[in-house]
This record gives C-alpha cells, structure tokens and sequence, in this order.
C-alpha cells in the first residue's frame, strides 16, 4: 500500500498542497482531477522522489521510500522530453532501469529504431510511449500516468491504455492517473479525487482511502 501522510509541499513560496493524506492500495486504479497549475504534477515528482516535500512522510507497505536506488513509485511525465537525457539515446535510458523484450515494444507500438534515437529526433508522442515503458519496470508497485496519453492519437490512446490496465490488473500494480480528461477518468479509474473541489468545501484538500 502506498500511504502519505500530512504531506505539504511548498513551491516557490506557494503552499501547492496542504497537509494531504491519503492512500492508494495495489491494484487500485485512482483518479486525479484539478485544473492546471493546481500542483498535480508537482504532487506526482514528489510521490516518484524525483523532488522533496516541505514536510509530510510516503510510505510503502509501511517502509519509508529509500534516497537511493529503484523508486517502487514511478512517474510518466506529461512532459516527457524532459525526463531523458538529451545526449544519449532513449534505449540507453529505458536500459537503465531495465531491458524490455521486443513483445513489450510491439505492444506499446514502439517502433525498435525509436531507441536508438535522441530525444529531440522523436515526437513528442512518441517519447511519451517509450517513458511509459521505462516506467513499467518490473519492481514498479506504483505508477502515476500524468495525461500520459494527451500527445497520442486516439487509436494509440486506446492501446496504450488497454495494455496498461492489463499490467495493472495482471500485476496488481497500484495506478495514479491525472488528466483534464473526464472520460477518461471515469472509463479507467474506480475511484476519483477532485482536491480543488474539497478545498473549496473544507479549507483543506485530503483525498479519503477506498479500497476498490
């Protein structure tokens, strides 16, 4: 189970999130909707360690998240050219954490000449596919999906998701997913968190635990 706890993170001298708790359990597919510039993707660094809190603590079936190695908790940037290094080669990158079969390429509709590429000789699209298969790394517990698919067109969309809620059910990996995309949201997510909504309410954002 992936537990936080009281997490606040402070921005730029903006309080982005306020003492959010909540918990998402494996297997669980967990929706997140808020405007942009509502801090979800800072939320998503902060969870995948990419960034730290101002205070709060992330757990994993109760153990803090180590500062070094593998992070159970991955993220797919809605930006993902900004997440590979600019001077190697992608497969370089998707190698570093793991070695995926041409069966993992084929289904995610890579084409295998993609990773021998830099990031700035590939779209944007797909960058976004071959970040989603560096992230589903078989010690991955958790992935966060940041309008993973928002560059793709539509007949890709759907496969995309169609194998990552496969790995989701097939793995029981536990699934975050922020998008603007209310129909996606309600199509692939058992549950959904709109933060703005309760601060609106209560003063304070905490998303409750389900464990559909």
């Amino acid at each position: 189970m992936l537990d936080v706890q009281q997490l606040t993170i402070v921005q730029n001298g903006q309080r982005l999130w306020d003492s959010v708790s909540f918990q998402v359990s494996a297997g669980q597919r967990q929706g997140i909707s808020a405007p942009s510039g509502y801090g979800k993707t800072t939320l998503g660094r902060v969870l995948a360690q990419w960034q730290g809190a101002t205070s709060g603590r992330i757990t994993v079936d109760a153990k803090p998240l180590a500062k070094k190695g593998y992070c159970p908790i991955q993220l797919v940037s809605q930006h993902p050219e900004l997440t590979f290094n600019p001077y190697r080669s992608t497969g370089d990158s998707v190698r570093d954490a793991w070695s995926p079969t041409a069966a993992w390429l084929e289904k995610l509709a890579i084409s295998p000449a993609w990773l021998s590429r830099r990031p700035d000789e590939l779209s944007g699209g797909e960058l976004a596919r071959i970040a989603l298969l560096r992230a589903l790394d078989p010690r991955t517990r958790f992935l966060i999906a940041d309008e993973v698919t928002a560059q793709l067109d539509a007949h890709v969309q759907a496969q995309v998701w169609q194998v990552l809620l496969e790995e989701v059910e097939r793995r029981e990996l536990g699934l975050i997913v922020f998008s603007h995309n209310q129909a996606l949201l309600d199509k692939v997510c058992s549950n959904i968190w709109y933060p703005q909504v309760e601060a609106n309410q209560s003063g304070l954002a905490t998303m409750p635990y389900s464990s559909q």
